[in-house]
């Protein structure tokens, strides 16, 4: 579904964004059940894992529902503000930096967390937990075991 112009929604368009940020949000919740931890217990650097992780998911539900980039910048800014206790601003930069993330060149590990991401949300599109489970760890440990 190709959009109209973002200041200028349609209803139909406004509630498939709404319904794409509670979709995110609950793939989000479920990640962080599947971890068996709580927000509070995670690291910054944990924090930007998962939420470069989730910014690939979103990108897999964009590309499926043929959401135009510039919402999907609203998904991940409202994400990063309403899951990850990000403040707008800091939101706003961080939303910048996975996009230009997506650039291989640019960031090639962010890059992979994103692919990682992008694999996750089939993970969860075929019910397929425990490997999503098993996607999400290894990543941690990859990316926590090179920052000590």
């Amino acid at each position: 579904m190709i959009m109209s112009n973002f200041y200028e929604l349609s209803e139909e368009e406004k509630q498939i964004i709404e319904d794409t940020k509670g979709k995110v949000a609950e793939i989000t919740s479920e990640i962080f059940m599947l971890l068996n931890k709580q927000f509070d217990d995670t690291t910054e650097l944990e924090r930007q894992i998962l939420a470069t992780f989730c910014f690939g998911i979103i990108n897999g539900i964009v590309f499926e529902r043929d959401i135009p980039p510039l919402q999907a910048h609203s998904i991940t800014h409202s994400l990063l503000v309403a899951r990850f206790n990000y403040s707008e601003d800091q939101a706003e930069d961080f939303t910048q930096e996975l996009i230009n993330s997506t650039d291989e060149e640019y960031h090639p590990v962010m890059f992979s967390i994103i692919r990682r991401g992008i694999d996750g949300y089939r993970q969860y599109l075929n019910d397929d937990k425990a490997q999503l489970r098993v996607n999400i760890i290894e990543v941690l440990d990859i990316i926590n075991s090179e920052s000590d």
